[in-house]
């Protein structure tokens, strides 16, 4: 009989399954299989019991689990060391024990925990396995519980309030884009302030830039020159005052030290590799996962890498402290132990920080195994695992402080350079800094004077968030975890609520609207203080000093309530009021700016007065919020807008935008008969379509072919919600990436599947059409 390892990953699967030997058979569960259904799912009058159904795609998965049972006396799960790794596995023996409990009766169900994947990491973890820590898979029951309730409790209003129904309301999200919001809020109300720097530039052999410190007795601020008049009168009297040259008032020589930083925790990470690289979390992240995991089945690159910690494996730092000496000498060698300021209260969740598994892979011996950005991120971990184990870098600063000669108590200038005395950490990390000798200069050396700097400048806006600064803002706050910080920035831009624009985040119109309801109406539940002090409770569920039923007694009805009573407050015309901009002289019509399903837009005319309004869309880099009336005129198209005619019809081929987005239209309406309306893809501007484009829009619907179960004929086309299928009376969404021109019928078959939740990858009996993975899914 067989020892039944259950892990996350097929891959991992393989490898280890290798450490292991014959007597182990490796399964995984590929991520989650079970999750909450979309309702009834939890039952707050029951202690808040879950319910969890099969996620689609995972009953392949559970089969050969429960298959590998009849041949096995011991199940093992071994899954990912954090609270979801603990959940997946309580999951695993959840479903064994209620849906198979004849197969595994008086077999042992325990968990085993490895922080790395290596032959010696695996076989120890196996070897002591504990029981599954239910604390810690209540914590993540609860962050389920609470994330499941905020969200498909707080959407469907969004849905109701807000054109589109693309929306929702996270516990972690909202918060991250309120601070967007607010950001951006900042940045349009800064009023820039004027200020100057002064400065000599002075001479002995080479240039000397200095700048200017102490001006009439007074210490220089920021601000103390404020005017070019006031820069002009000052510049004046430095320049006679330094005429004949300034001399060398004082010198003053310091050593200064720069330490290594700490080894890498998750959120660290991140920061460094948008710094570094500019990637973005999920790229950061998936690239770790690899590295973690293992290249071509070998041993994995680094250890785990969702961690608060910043320690290093005991067992791990002599081998690190030999391969600096072997490397740099012994006189580059720092025995350094980083403690966390946070004590970890459940031994469970002590991770290690993130460092190579073997300090001896240099970077240079894996980079033809990995992708550029793997080689990148792996480089960047390796080095400051080892600089975290060097001396300090040693410089010695050189500080000179100069007086105009004719006229000494006028002024102060002061330079200022260093020199690096001793590398230390430096030759790991291979950091760029400044080294540059000091002049040869003595106290009451005279100088001479080149000219006066004097510059201009004005204070900048508080900048956009990146992903470094926003992760560092999420982690200062205490809004979110390592796990978490990822998918905030990802389901902001893919929710439409955020824009990245040349790597920093501003809000779209929409998450501005979105963002603005929910501080006003829900502000108790989206706030730093309260998201913060949620991820302390779970913190403490998950060492057992406070219940599941306790965090969700305080949170579930007043929820509740507060929807339920901002619901019946709240009108549509609350939430996305359209803002006069003006009339347009020509027609007298008012003009309004206002968010539509389709996007931002104006409006000319007004819909109560009874007008038939002309509508524009916003360009980008357009807002709702700021756009003024000529800019706003400007967007409208003519009525008239027309391409040709249609030969078959003979009617005119027009594109203009309506209420409902931008259409290609046929027919007029002058003759009575009401004109057909076919709306553009998203992305699709009216500029861009010309005559044989709009007569590609008006050949629809297209028949894509018959479906081979049913012969039912499956057509293309588009809505005002977007390209679609209609196959007899019933009518599914395209998947995301189709389009109605080029879809075929596999693409369709896969979108009508995938419509009606089914997770199979179908053969249709007495058919040659398959559905099969691919690019579509």
């Amino acid at each position: 009989m067989k020892k039944l390892v259950i892990v996350e990953s097929p891959a991992k699967a393989r490898t280890i399954e290798k450490y292991l030997g014959v007597d182990y058979k490796v399964l995984a569960t590929i991520g989650h299989i079970r999750e909450l259904p979309k309702k009834g799912a939890i039952d707050p009058a029951n202690d808040y019991a879950m319910t969890y159904v099969t996620i689609p795609g995972k009953k392949e998965a559970i089969k050969k689990i429960t298959g590998a049972l009849k041949d096995t006396d011991e199940i093992i799960l071994a899954t990912d060391p954090d609270r979801e790794g603990e959940a997946i596995a309580w999951h695993v023996s959840d479903l064994l024990k209620t849906k198979h409990a004849k197969k595994i009766e008086g077999k042992e169900i325990k968990r085993a925990v490895f922080y790395e994947i290596g032959k010696e990491a695996v076989n120890e973890a196996v070897a002591k396995p504990r029981d599954i820590a239910m604390d810690l898979v209540l914590a993540q029951q609860t962050r389920s519980a609470l994330d499941y309730h905020f969200g498909f409790s707080l959407s469907p209003l969004l849905w109701r309030l807000f054109p589109s129904n693309n929306h929702s309301a996270g516990r972690v999200q909202s918060p991250a884009l309120r601070m967007i919001v607010e950001r951006e809020k900042e940045i349009e109300a800064f009023i820039p302030q004027e200020y100057w720097t002064l400065g000599a530039l002075l001479k002995k052999e080479d240039a000397i830039e200095t700048r200017l410190i102490v001006y009439e007795n007074e210490p220089v601020k920021k601000f103390t020159f404020s005017s070019k008049d006031f820069v002009d009168s000052v510049a004046t009297k430095l320049e006679a005052g330094c005429k004949n040259g300034a001399k060398a008032a004082s010198i003053a020589i310091k050593q200064i030290k720069r330490k290594p930083k700490s080894p890498f925790r998750t959120s660290v990470l991140m920061q460094q590799a948008s710094a570094k690289f500019g990637f973005n979390p999920k790229e950061t992240m998936k690239c770790a996962q690899s590295l973690f995991a293992g290249k071509d089945g070998g041993d994995g690159l680094i250890t785990y890498i969702r961690t608060d910690s910043i320690e290093i494996d005991a067992a791990k730092l002599p081998i690190i402290q030999q391969k600096i000496v072997a490397l740099y000498g012994e006189e580059f060698l720092e025995r350094r132990k980083f403690k966390n300021k946070k004590e970890v209260i459940n031994v469970q969740e002590a991770h290690g920080a993130i460092t190579p598994t073997d300090i001896n892979l240099l970077p240079s011996t894996l980079k033809t195994r990995l992708s550029e950005n793997e080689f990148k991120l792996y480089s960047l971990i390796w080095e400051r695992t080892m600089a975290s184990q060097m001396k300090d870098a040693v410089f010695e600063r050189t500080t000179i402080e100069f007086v105009p000669n004719n006229s000494p108590d006028l002024a102060l200038f002061s330079f200022s350079d260093q020199e690096l005395l001793f590398p230390g950490y430096l030759l790991a990390t291979k950091e760029e800094v400044r080294n540059k000798k000091p002049p040869d200069i003595k106290e009451g050396d005279v100088v001479d004077f080149l000219n006066l700097t004097k510059e201009q400048h004005f204070t900048d806006p508080p900048p956009r968030y990146n992903d470094a600064s926003m992760i560092k803002t999420l982690e200062e706050k205490g809004i979110g975890r390592p796990s978490t910080y990822a998918g905030i920035l990802s389901r902001l831009v893919e929710r439409e609520y955020i824009i990245s624009k040349q790597k920093r985040y501003e809000p779209s119109d929409m998450g501005r609207l979105v963002s603005n309801f929910l501080n006003t109406s829900f502000t108790d539940y989206i706030n730093d203080e309260f998201t913060s002090k949620m991820e302390d409770d779970l913190d403490a569920i998950s060492n057992g000093s406070k219940s599941k039923k306790e965090i969700l007694d305080l949170f579930w009805s007043p929820l509740e309530e507060a929807i339920a009573t901002t619901g019946e407050r709240v009108t549509r015309g609350d939430v996305n009021p359209q803002r006069l901009l003006g009339t347009d002289p020509e027609t007298n019509k008012p003009v309004f700016t206002r968010m539509t399903k389709n996007g931002p837009a104006v409006q000319k005319g007004d819909i109560d007065a009874g007008d038939d309004p002309e509508w524009g869309s916003l360009k980008d880099g357009q807002s709702i919020f700021s756009i003024a009336l000529e800019e706003a005129l400007g967007l409208f198209k003519a009525a008239d807008n027309v391409l040709g005619t249609d030969p078959d019809t003979q009617q005119p081929i027009i594109v203009r935008e309506t209420r409902y987005g931008p259409v290609v239209q046929l027919g007029s309406g002058d003759d009575g008969k009401k004109p057909r309306y076919v709306s553009l893809i998203k992305g699709e501007n009216i500029e861009d379509v010309g005559f044989e484009r709009a007569l590609q829009y008006l050949s629809l619907p297209r028949d894509v072919g018959k479906d081979p179960e049913s012969g039912e004929t499956i057509l293309a086309t588009m809505g005002p919600y977007g390209p679609y299928l209609k196959k007899g009376s019933q009518n599914y969404s395209l998947r995301k990436g189709s389009d109605p021109f080029t879809v075929d019928l596999v693409e369709a078959l896969a979108s009508i599947a995938s419509k009606k939740g089914s997770a199979n990858i179908n053969e249709f009996k007495n058919s040659n059409v398959k559905i099969k993975e691919g690019r579509w899914g």
